[in-house]
């Protein structure tokens, strides 16, 4: 080896002395950084997701606002935050940012299901059920489209002729009008009326509020009754809900009443159930405790319900009864229901047994509208025999 190769290869090895070391130096750093990254991310992810958990969506919204704009192609940070918009029921803004996660990663089933859950509680039904269908067809045990299944196949409507289950989706108004033909046990025969106007609206991420007159005319003697009502998702799968009711110099209604009730999605299917309420007529108080349970099937596209009605009447006694209703859904919005129930049940004071039974349906007319009609048969014992027809319409917002 001649001198002037022995004196390159010394240069040679003297640069990779220097330069190897700092290159090796780099990497760990750029190493370490990406990892810092990488933590961050998933401490900004895991405290959203703890303040969606506390109810603080807004809060949610802002850290990952935040994080997105550092993760802008990241599709679990759109997922959360699209999440985060729907549990806000910010729900265009919602959906549009699940589809943007969902064009980013099309097999990530947990994406399909919080577009689906947004869908569902926006109140477009087929848009959710498509979905689900996507994810069912992958994952046919699916734990989240099974919760929304539930959710999808709850009823709509707190009764068979009361107002709309507002827990979810648009706010929007109401009106139902029915007309009865009553039988009286002394032989007489006669025509109620009752009118019934209400609206809902979400005032807080979470909190649902609504009104209502109810206004119905017995043969000329009428009570008007207002009532107030809000509605609480403390979490996925626990909701309640408070309400009040006055009625100005009543006549067969209560004077003012109290009522509450809680939902808790136990098992994928099953939820239980409790409401309690308590109502003054002025000389006499009674006070009702229902537990109870609902059961919905996927697969059928249908709910039951059953409740165990217990009352403590006029005189302090105890009197059970019990509720039932089955609601099923056809495809494309179309819905019946129908139930029957023996209860114990106060007017002007007295309680009575009650027997009764209703058939119904609700039919979309459009996105925002639809209508409702029922019919229902009631017996109250040594009182008088009612048979109804009911029609209402709800708009959404």
């Amino acid at each position: 080896m001649s001198r002037r190769q022995i004196t390159e290869m010394s240069i040679a090895l003297a640069i990779a002395a220097v330069v190897l070391p700092s290159s090796a130096d780099a990497f760990a750093r750029n190493a370490e950084l990406r990892q810092s990254g990488q933590d961050l991310r998933n401490s900004a992810l895991a405290e959203a997701r703890a303040a969606n958990g506390r109810g603080d969506y807004n809060a949610a919204i802002l850290r990952l606002q935040r994080l997105q704009a550092d993760y802008p192609r990241d599709a679990e940070v759109l997922r959360v935050l699209g999440s985060s918009y729907a549990y806000a029921r910010r729900f265009e803004e919602a959906i549009a940012t699940l589809r943007q996660a969902q064009a980013l990663a099309p097999e990530d089933l947990d994406i399909r299901a919080a577009l689906a859950r947004a869908y569902a509680w926006s109140g477009n039904k087929a848009a959710a059920e498509a979905e689900l269908t996507a994810v069912e067809a992958r994952d046919p045990a699916n734990a989240d489209a099974a919760a929304i299944r539930v959710q999808l196949a709850t009823p709509s409507d707190v009764v068979a002729t009361g107002a709309p289950n507002v827990a979810y989706g648009r706010p929007g108004i109401y009106a139902n009008q029915a007309v009865a033909r009553v039988s009286l046990d002394r032989g007489a025969h006669s025509t109620w009326w009752n009118t019934t106007v209400g609206a809902f609206g979400t005032v807080l991420p979470g909190t649902t509020v609504s009104a209502e007159v109810e206004r119905e005319d017995r043969s000329g003697t009428v009570d008007t009754r207002l009532t107030a009502r809000a509605d609480q998702r403390f979490t996925a799968s626990l909701r309640g809900y408070l309400g009040l009711a006055a009625t100005p110099h009543a006549d067969f209604r209560e004077r003012w009443s109290v009522r509450g009730g809680l939902e808790f999605d136990l098992l994928g299917p099953l939820t239980l159930l409790m409401d309690a309420r308590h109502a003054d007529y002025g000389d006499v108080q009674v006070t009702a405790i229902d537990p109870g349970f609902r059961f919905a099937s996927r697969g059928l596209r249908s709910s039951a319900t059953l409740q165990m009605i217990n009352l403590w009447d006029e005189q302090g006694n105890h009197r059970s009864g019990w509720s039932g209703r089955i609601d099923t859904e056809a495809g494309d919005g179309l819905r019946f229901f129908f139930g029957g129930a023996t209860y114990p049940e106060t007017e002007a004071g007295i309680t009575r047994q009650v027997r009764s039974a209703f058939l119904g349906t609700a039919v979309p007319l459009s996105e925002r509208l639809s209508l409702r009609a029922t019919g229902e048969y009631e017996r109250r014992v040594d009182t008088y025999t009612r048979k109804s027809l009911s029609l209402g319409l709800q708009l959404r917002l």
